[in-house]
């Protein structure tokens, strides 16, 4: 059982708490920690999602008053993370997290298909961390500053700095926000004055998130409320048909393409499925927190009005009767006349010839026309050489374009190979069919061996390590980029690439 605990600050995550107590303590093993915060060993992976928390409690003593409830709610970040998702899937990441069972936290929250990654280090004010450190002796992981798309200190409104401390481990360490994972520095701000009111108007709402105990509202409920507010501001016909060519147009002037781009949301104009055009759509798939905030940021709703609201109305449908204007055996009689001059035509050939006529027969007389009207498949002529060679020109400029592409794509580091070219083409697996020979020869030559590639990545991590003014060594490069393989092999490897460049 514990006798005490260290001073819970206000919106500090446990995880910073357990760091401050294994201190305390004077603690060095981990597993010795988790034996005396738990009372046996479990296995805790996530800073943002700790499980077992009832285990906690229980070890605690009589007289303590914190609840399971308090310190989900309160220290760790399921009320952002949970916030628009369904009240089922909230109360299932509760008893995950409140009792350690089941093993799909990340994935009901949509982690792993995300197009939005959180960062990868802890973050914290500098101004915080000094003023904390001159009036407590100690300072402490905020949960606000970990928030995916928080760039500043509401607070002190200077820019956050990434700690030494990675968020992303699945091997906790506990390591308390001190010197030697922090330091004071102030970074230096180059934003533009509209990227800082923007992100100060996202750090507002992810706030109210974090501290609002909204009842939870379903995907359905939160598409109509977009459609409603999208109809008030003219982005949308009375019945709920989206100008989605307006609304992208209207967004993409709000938002500079700069601060898209910082919150992982730049959005292509020329992609019919880029995810601003997907956003308002029905499906069952999760969308980031993040981008439910720069959306209703955008319409200029509050999230106060989206969860206080009871009743919305989204798309409108209408059960209009259409009452034939002739005679229904007289258009039988045509579509049977338009069948016998175009045998062996198939459906699609015959709707355009028949135009009108088949819309109607096929709406008012369905079973009908699946009776007299033939399926027949058009036949596609088989493709000569001289057509391959053409073709095979163009793929291997695409080719040729998609490696420089993917050499030059910022970000973490990819591979080049003949799967990665296809899939920066955006071509599927005809795309390798031997016939298109010399685009076939240029991607297994260009195919990028494996320790040239690691060479490439070890590189990048040093680049990255120094813009964050992180000391460089072989161990936090290997960790940084997340190497598998043989470890010895590759740590040699990036021993040689630390030696050359230095």
């Amino acid at each position: 059982m514990i006798n005490f605990l260290p001073t819970v600050y206000e919106d500090e995550l446990l995880y910073s708490v357990f760091a401050r107590y294994k201190r305390m303590c004077g603690m060095l093993s981990n597993e010795a920690l988790i034996n005396d915060l738990f009372g046996s060993h479990i296995v805790q992976r996530s800073i943002f999602f700790p499980r077992h928390i009832n285990a906690f409690i229980s070890n605690l003593t009589p007289q303590s008053k914190f609840t399971a409830k308090e310190i989900i709610t309160k220290n760790t970040m399921l009320p952002f993370y949970t916030a628009f998702l369904s009240e089922e899937n909230t109360k299932r990441i509760y008893t995950y997290m409140a009792d350690g069972c089941g093993k799909g936290i990340e994935t009901i929250i949509g982690f792993g298909g995300s197009k939005v990654d959180i960062q990868n280090y802890l973050r914290y004010c500098p101004v915080c961390f000094q003023e904390d450190m001159e009036k407590k002796g100690e300072s402490y992981w905020r949960r606000v500053h970990q928030i995916v798309g928080v760039m500043y200190c509401r607070k002190h409104k200077v820019r956050l700095n990434n700690s030494s401390v990675l968020s992303t481990s699945n091997a906790l360490n506990f390591i308390c926000a001190d010197e030697e994972v922090c330091n004071e520095n102030v970074v230096t701000d180059n934003f533009s004055t509209k990227v800082k009111e923007l992100n100060f108007q996202y750090i507002k709402a992810s706030e109210q998130l974090l501290w609002g105990n909204y009842q939870r509202k379903d995907l359905q409920f939160i598409i109509r409320f977009y459609i409603d507010k999208l109809r008030d501001r003219g982005f949308a016909s009375k019945q709920g048909s989206l100008y989605i060519n307006e609304v992208q147009k209207r967004f993409l002037q709000y938002y500079p393409t700069e601060y898209l781009k910082i919150m992982q949301c730049t959005v292509d104009p020329l992609k019919e499925t880029n995810w601003l055009r997907l956003f308002v759509r029905n499906n069952n798939k999760n969308r980031s927190p993040l981008r439910h905030l720069l959306y209703l940021q955008f319409l200029g709703v509050s999230v106060d009005k989206l969860f206080g609201e009871d009743r919305v109305e989204g798309k409108k449908t209408t059960d209009t009767k259409h009452l034939p204007l002739f005679d229904i055996e007289e258009r039988r009689e045509k579509w049977l006349n338009l069948l016998k001059d175009n045998s062996g035509a198939n459906r699609s050939q015959l709707k355009t010839k028949g135009k009108g006529l088949h819309t109607w027969i096929f709406r008012h007389d369905r079973e009908w026309y699946e009776k007299v009207t033939p399926r027949v498949k058009a036949s596609k002529g088989k493709t000569n050489d001289s057509e391959w060679e053409e073709r095979d020109k163009k793929c291997l400029k695409l080719a040729k374009q998609a490696v420089e592409k993917i050499m030059n794509e910022p970000g973490k580091p990819i591979r080049v190979t003949p799967l990665s070219i296809r899939r920066t083409v955006g071509e599927r697996n005809w795309f390798n069919n031997e016939k298109l020979k010399e685009t076939h020869q240029f991607m297994q030559e260009a195919k990028e061996e494996i320790n040239e590639f690691r060479i490439r990545k070890i590189k990048w991590a040093i680049d990255e390590l120094n813009k964050c003014n992180e000391r460089v060594t072989a161990y936090k490069i290997q960790r940084f980029v997340g190497f598998g393989g043989e470890q010895k092999e590759v740590r040699i490897l990036i021993e040689k690439v630390l030696m050359a460049h230095y």
